[in-house]
């Protein structure tokens, strides 16, 4: 059995798939990413729990001191979006949620083939 993975997250949001830069709820006092052997579990306002079949696109958002995991769902408007605040442990996330066949965005392909941690 695999480890789970249990991310540091600063913060979590819930965004739209169409709005991307814009979160309808937030949580950075338990905010919760855990890759488990076959599915990630995730908290913003509750915990949720989706099969890495169930993950439409991984994408990679960066701002004002934020390093943020976006996961897009299939036949969902809602994305669960992950602030790391370290560029290394977003990369971590983002080759493990590949690892298990996530299709990755453009954004997130750039950051995988940077240097460094």
């Amino acid at each position: 059995m695999e480890k789970p993975l249990i991310v540091t997250l600063e913060a979590a949001f819930a965004g739209f798939t169409f709005l991307p830069w814009f979160a309808w709820a937030s949580n950075s006092l338990n905010p919760k990413l855990i890759l488990q052997a076959d599915h990630v579990e995730y908290r913003v306002l509750r915990t949720r729990t989706r099969a890495y079949s169930e993950i439409a696109r991984v994408d990679y958002r960066k701002g004002p001191g934020t390093e943020n995991v976006v996961l897009e769902f299939h036949a969902a408007k809602m994305t669960f979006i992950a602030n790391t605040g370290l560029v290394g442990r977003t990369k971590e996330v983002i080759t493990l949620l590949h690892q298990h066949g996530c299709p990755l965005s453009e954004r997130a392909q750039a950051l995988l083939l940077l240097a460094g941690p």
